[in-house]
């Protein structure tokens, strides 16, 4: 099994470099599109599975900021399963645990549902902080978002002491 996967993933990296040769030649949409899902299936083999509602751009930034995120080291919890913190009613995409720090992060596409997701959270935050995940760790909260970003989003994160990023280019840039 384990030696098919191997021939799978090498597979996938020939087919992933012969088109982002041809898109050097040739620039067209669709091989983009085709560059970035086996991107994601590289990312799925090695483990990291999307859910099946989940957009192609919420994901690839879900993962970039995770990349980026853990970087330093830490456990990442996908939709935060086995963290508890579903039972104090919030399930963010992604908690990274370090030793000394506690990373909650949130991925939205639509920045008007990102407004209203930071100010459920900040509703909830008490319960995060005092719940055993957080205990003796600092609380750090991450946003990402694609696109340009809001100056609404940029005010009520900003003022919350939240970090918010976007993603362009394959690059991850810090906006607050």
């Amino acid at each position: 099994m384990q030696r098919d996967l191997e021939e799978v993933r090498k597979r996938v990296e020939e087919a992933l470099r012969m088109l982002e040769d041809v898109s050097k030649v040739f620039d067209s949409k669709p091989i983009l599109r085709a560059i970035e899902e086996l991107k994601i299936a590289l990312m799925e083999i090695n483990g990291v599975k999307r859910k099946s509602t989940e957009g192609l751009d919420h994901y690839r930034v879900k993962l970039k900021l995770v990349d980026e995120l853990t970087k330093d080291g830490g456990s990442c919890y996908l939709e935060s399963e086995g963290t508890g913190l579903s039972k104090i009613g919030y399930r963010p995409d992604a908690v990274i645990v370090k030793k000394d720090e506690l990373v909650i992060l949130e991925v939205e596409t639509d920045q008007r549902r990102m407004v209203r997701k930071i100010r459920k959270l900040l509703d909830i935050l008490p319960r995060i902080k005092s719940s055993p995940l957080a205990t003796g760790r600092r609380l750090r909260v991450v946003f990402g978002v694609t696109g340009d970003v809001r100056d609404e989003i940029r005010d009520i994160a900003g003022s919350a002491g939240f970090e918010v990023y976007t993603v362009k280019e394959g690059r991850v840039l810090r906006v607050v």
